[in-house]
């Protein structure tokens, strides 16, 4: 499923002001390969980019599909490193904030109930 991107908000260009782009423009696309170029993050739920009107900096913010399964270590350092690949695309100047969504392991195998639950024996 990596690779997968199911975008629910924002515009498909957005023209960013800060030092990095000054003046080009940021695609949305280049920002969710960039999220997804990690084997951690499994999609991208939602995506927002806005330019901030007193700041003048683009402000990036997105919800990223991640198993369940994953040790916490490990959720905060792929969302650090998808924070860092996020920075080179838009610009140091810019606000990231990735909000983790935890979904279910497809992989993983569910135990049946009869090894869960303990018999009675009356």
């Amino acid at each position: 499923m990596v690779g997968e991107s199911h975008l629910v908000e924002g515009e498909a260009h957005v023209n960013a002001s800060s030092p990095k782009s000054s003046g080009e423009s940021v695609s949305r696309d280049s920002v969710v390969a960039a999220l997804l170029d990690s084997p951690d993050v499994q999609s991208v739920l939602r995506l927002t980019i806005v330019t901030d009107p007193k700041e003048k900096t683009l402000v990036v913010a997105a919800s990223v599909a991640m198993v369940e399964t994953l040790p916490v270590y490990v959720i905060s350092s792929a969302l650090e490193d998808a924070r860092r690949r996020v920075k080179n695309i838009v610009g140091e100047e810019s606000d990231i904030f990735i909000e983790p969504d935890l979904v279910k392991d497809p992989a993983r195998q569910e135990p049946a109930t009869d090894v869960i639950v303990i018999r009675a024996s009356d």
